[in-house]
């Protein structure tokens, strides 16, 4: 390969994604369990409470945020490059103002409209003084996102993961513990104090990063900060207006309460094909963006980083997908009940679209990498459009099966419209390898797809069962090639046997 930073990147990717993806289920179980005790000491109204301060919360972070836990991670990666150690010491310490910036504007926000967020949160202004408590939780959360970025943005990969599987076991103790003894009254002690241990935990492990000794006039910050924060407030934008267009999807499925059990099953449909199938996503994503951005200026390593990265992603998502497709029944049930099994009904497309969505998913970071805001931003407002417009008019037409179609159409025409941006703007194109992966994908969720529709139960099993055997095998085989298993498998077998 052309650039340092790519050699050996098969191995680097799959290394980290198994490190995050261990993560990512650890912090599952650890949730699961600690979610079990809270509903047992709060109930179904507690519950309820909980989810509808953080959503509140949520909203207001995203409003203030201006996106500073991507731009933060971009400006890292980017000053790390460099191996200016200064630099990267000048760019954590504007980081830092401005976390404190935000936090300060976030609390503000919370105290200013106290009473306004209680009337929209509670139905009443009885709980005012939660939100002037909470905004504390502001400060809290900008300064994690600052601290985490530093780790994201250097790439200590095993640190990050560390952090964030001691984070959750302590807050989940802690939880459990204010819970059984507060009850209700814990609510918002819960928020604040969990929010300081992932504060806690991340200044720890940052704790040799030191700014002292650095000094910028409130010019020289402001001037040095406004780049981040354009790059920032783009992002917060697309976020905002993702909220809505979810907000609008779920608002026309409800029907006014009327379908509200659609509702229901869209909600279940989107949490296991983002919150679980998404952890893949998710475990790639923390070491690619900064890899990606620290190579932005050379769009030759690009190319070969995006396709690497593409490989092994499809490789690993699509033996999973069609293994979905025969376990999702039971899947559903052990999640929920079976009150649920409608959602295979969306399942039927929406499942396949995610082998479409592991294509373009690393097409997507090139432009934020680039630091491009115009274009990234129309990018996510086309992807939100099509979300909303699609969702919407194909479950008018089919209903459930309906939002699965919507969503491979919506995949592949964001898809189309990314691939035709980054190779006008960037010359990025699949490789010949790459694109055999992605034909192979396609066909194998496309048989899966399309069995699912068409052919009884007792075949569609059979001939999926095939098709995973043979996305096995498949994988198995393209990975060997690139990052050589019976190396792996010596290393474990003399470390056994000594």
């Amino acid at each position: 390969m052309k650039n340092n930073n790519i050699d050996n990147s098969h191995k680097t990717i799959l290394k980290a994604t198994g490190v995050f993806g261990i993560m990512q289920v650890m912090k599952m179980v650890i949730s699961i369990v600690g979610s079990k005790f809270v509903a047992i000491f709060l109930g179904p109204i507690g519950i309820g409470t909980v989810g509808l301060l953080n959503n509140t919360l949520t909203i207001i972070t995203s409003i203030s945020s201006f996106g500073i836990s991507t731009t933060s991670v971009r400006e890292i990666a980017v000053a790390d490059s460099d191996e200016d150690k200064t630099k990267l010491n000048q760019t954590i310490y504007i980081i830092q103002k401005i976390a404190f910036a935000i936090g300060l504007f976030g609390a503000l926000l919370a105290i200013v409209f106290s009473s306004l967020l209680s009337k929209w949160t509670f139905g009443n202004t009885n709980y005012y003084h939660w939100f002037i408590i909470l905004s504390i939780n502001f400060f809290f959360t900008s300064f994690t996102a600052s601290r985490v970025a530093i780790l994201q943005g250097k790439r200590m990969l095993k640190i990050i993961a560390i952090s964030n599987v001691l984070s959750s076991v302590l807050i989940t103790l802690t939880t459990v513990s204010i819970y059984y003894f507060y009850k209700f009254d814990g609510i918002v002690p819960v928020i604040l104090v969990s929010s300081a241990i992932n504060l806690g935990v991340n200044l720890y492990f940052t704790r040799n990063f030191k700014t002292t000794g650095i000094q910028f006039n409130f010019s020289e910050v402001y001037q040095k900060a406004l780049p981040i924060l354009k790059l920032g407030l783009l992002l917060s934008i697309n976020v905002i207006f993702g909220h809505i267009c979810t907000f609008l999807i779920k608002l026309y499925l409800n029907g006014n309460g009327v379908t509200s059990q659609i509702l229901g099953f869209y909600e279940v449909s989107t949490v296991i094909l983002i919150s679980y199938v998404g952890m893949i996503f998710t475990s790639m994503s923390i070491d690619f963006y900064p890899r990606l951005t620290s190579i932005n200026k050379d769009n030759s390593g690009m190319k070969e980083l995006v396709n690497n990265q593409l490989e092994i992603g499809l490789l690993l998502v699509t033996p999973a997908i069609i293994f979905l497709y025969l376990v999702s029944p039971f899947v559903i049930q052990l999640l929920y009940t079976k009150e649920f099994l409608p959602v295979i009904l969306i399942f039927k497309a929406a499942l396949f679209s995610i082998i479409i969505k592991a294509i373009i998913w690393p097409l997507a970071f090139i432009i934020l990498a680039k630091g491009n805001k115009k274009q990234y931003f129309i990018q996510e407002l086309v992807g939100d459009f099509l979300n909303v417009s699609l969702t919407i008019l194909l479950y008018n037409f089919y209903g459930l099966v309906g939002i699965g179609i919507a969503s491979v159409v919506n995949f592949s025409l964001y898809g189309f419209y990314v691939y035709y941006v980054v190779n006008k703007n960037y010359d990025f194109s699949f490789r010949n390898d790459s694109f055999k992966i992605i034909f192979f994908s396609i066909i194998a969720g496309l048989v899966c797809c399309v069995s699912a529709f068409f052919i009884d139960e007792y075949y569609f099993k059979l001939i999926t069962g095939i098709v995973f055997l043979i996305s096995i095998v498949y994988s198995y085989i393209a990975l060997d090639k690139r990052i050589s298993f019976k190396i792996y498998f010596d290393k474990f077998k003399n470390k056994f046997f000594k």
